[in-house]
């Protein structure tokens, strides 16, 4: 009986997995209504990438309970599940939040600016920081208490699952995903492809004694190594 069970759920798994194929989307303004191109999808589940075209459309292989994060720059992360609906249908209108601001007027001054808006938003924020001295490696580095140390969270989690671990050394391979997060600078792909808050990535890499300017101008792909080497080295060390 016991190995009837388990010749069952092995079934059952390759007739989910040949289940898999393109579903399609379109990814609209929530505010105007009207369709968004270069939108980045990921399918967080099979690591597939995808982009929307000049109509909001895009096309992603994936399978009933997959996860999809959809961001945008100049709008709000979205994660979505991909329901039985869905999967029959193939297609799902998809809505996103703006959350662009405008400036009425903005005086730079001795910055040494990228021309990346979301980065030279953090360089001009930079600027601004009472304990902010310089953004080579001499500059501010925080500090602290070694019973505080965020690593220990990201550290405990991944060894409770290898999983994950077995996710980032997947990542890795993605040479599309790769290409994209190196494009990126607002942190949501690294956030979501780890599992852990933005405020998370910050304060892990300040402990491992990255710079502010690394920290905040660096691309996610970067980002993403760099987590990666501190949570490595924690391991090593303990």
């Amino acid at each position: 009986m016991r190995y009837f069970a388990v010749l069952f759920f092995l079934l059952l798994s390759v007739a989910n997995y040949a289940q898999e194929k393109n579903i399609q989307g379109i990814v609209y303004s929530e505010l105007s209504y009207s369709p968004e191109s270069n939108v980045n999808i990921i399918n967080l589940s099979s690591l597939k990438v995808a982009q929307t075209s000049t109509d909001g459309v895009f096309t992603i292989l994936a399978n009933v309970n997959d996860t999809l994060h959809i961001s945008s720059e100049g709008f709000r992360s979205l994660k979505i599940k991909v329901t039985n609906d869905w999967f029959k249908e193939g297609k799902m209108k998809i809505y996103i939040k703006d959350t662009s601001t405008v400036l009425d007027e903005m005086i730079i001054n001795t910055l040494n600016l990228t021309g990346i808006l979301s980065v030279d938003t953090k360089l001009i924020a930079l600027a601004d920081y009472p304990y902010y001295r310089d953004f080579g490696a001499t500059g501010y580095v925080a500090s602290y208490n070694r019973g505080l140390n965020p690593i220990n969270g990201i550290y405990n989690a991944m060894k409770r699952n290898s999983r994950e671990t077995k996710k980032i050394n997947q990542i890795r391979e993605e040479a599309e995903l790769i290409e994209l997060m190196k494009k990126k600078y607002d942190r949501e792909m690294v956030s979501a492809l780890l599992d852990i808050s933005k405020e998370e990535i910050v304060k892990i890499l300040q402990r491992c004694n990255y710079s502010e300017r690394f920290i905040y101008t660096a691309s996610d792909y970067q980002i993403f190594n760099a987590v990666n080497e501190c949570y490595t080295n924690y391991k090593l060390g303990n």
